[in-house]
């Protein structure tokens, strides 16, 4: 089977390189325009060669089929992977979608040009119906690739078919990815309600009044109501991590009683494992704080690129 090498191009911090290296594929370049997901990617996948610039230039095609011309002469399967920024496109943009559309039509005809062997572009899914008609495209959820999150995206693209590794009744929960939560759902303990200064005329709240399906924890959805009624119970998967504007993580309630009440925010770390990194992925290259929230909310999960990649590999196994 040939080995395969991967161009990242709007690569932010790196979730479609890391899943690729985690399937095995070879990556030779990222690039992307923000200086700080460009430190962090550096510093995550220093094999990597990064260029902070500006794509969209009606002339970069030849750049990249140069590229793919040298890795082919030495035996590669050459991939082309894209995220153009998608944020007029979202359904919870108030701008004009069309906005969104120059990078994305851009990053069609340079693959076009540039001849890769197989390539894939990650959009939110309101692109699809935007996209030139005969463009291949699939809507994948996160969670049916071991994610612990529901994020659903489009994915279009040639030579590869990312086949699901979870079935609804496996997907993974938060509780699952982070299973010290566990901690927040457990009934009040015999010894403090059975305190000095507790009134022994106060009948004690028995372990079956509190069950363990009583006690309610959930994860917020970023951009909820006040009223908490889209928070989503951290038995399931979260909701989709989001990174526009972000400044700290999602919220954890506890909504056993009629008015939810706020126990603590997602770590940076915990957020990067339900966006399906490793909690240690290093951000500390990025200025600010408010930038390491927006680029995991950005990045592409990694288990959804690596699918991606073995999609690719199973058919040069056929």
């Amino acid at each position: 089977m040939k080995p395969i090498v991967v161009f990242d191009l709007f690569s932010g911090m790196g979730g479609f390189t890391q899943g690729a290296i985690d399937a095995g594929a070879s990556v030779a370049l990222a690039v992307d325009l923000w200086g700080d997901s460009n430190r962090v990617h550096r510093d995550n996948h220093p094999q990597v060669k990064v260029l902070n610039i500006e794509l969209g230039h009606r002339d970069h095609w030849r750049l990249f089929k140069r590229m793919v011309d040298e890795w082919r002469s030495k035996g590669y399967h050459i991939h082309i992977h894209g995220s153009p920024p998608c944020q007029a496109l979202s359904n919870a943009s108030k701008r004009d979608a069309s906005e969104g559309m120059p990078l994305v039509i851009w990053y069609l005809e340079m693959v076009k040009k540039a001849q890769p062997d197989s390539w894939s572009m990650e959009n939110v899914v309101p692109v699809r119906k935007r996209l030139p008609e005969g463009t291949p495209s699939v809507v994948l959820n996160s969670a049916d690739f071991g994610v612990p999150q529901t994020r659903r995206r489009c994915f279009a693209g040639e030579g590869w078919l990312a086949e699901p590794t979870h079935s609804k009744d496996e997907w993974v929960s938060v509780l699952d990815a982070l299973p010290y939560l566990k901690e927040l759902i457990r009934p009040p303990s015999m010894k403090n309600h059975w305190s000095k200064d507790r009134d022994i005329n106060t009948p004690f709240p028995t372990i079956t009044s509190q069950s363990l399906n009583q006690i309610r924890v959930k994860l917020e959805a970023l951009g909820s109501n006040a009223k908490r009624t889209a928070d989503r119970d951290i038995t399931e998967p979260s909701k989709t991590i989001c990174g526009s504007g972000n400044q700290v993580g999602a919220r954890i309630f506890n909504h056993t009683d009629e008015t939810p009440q706020k126990i603590r925010s997602l770590t940076i770390s915990e957020t990067l494992v339900l966006q399906g990194f490793s909690p240690d992925y290093d951000l500390s290259s990025a200025t600010t704080q408010k930038a390491r929230w927006t680029m995991i909310g950005n990045a592409v999960p990694p288990p959804m690129a690596a699918a991606v990649i073995r999609g690719i590999q199973n058919g040069l196994l056929a």
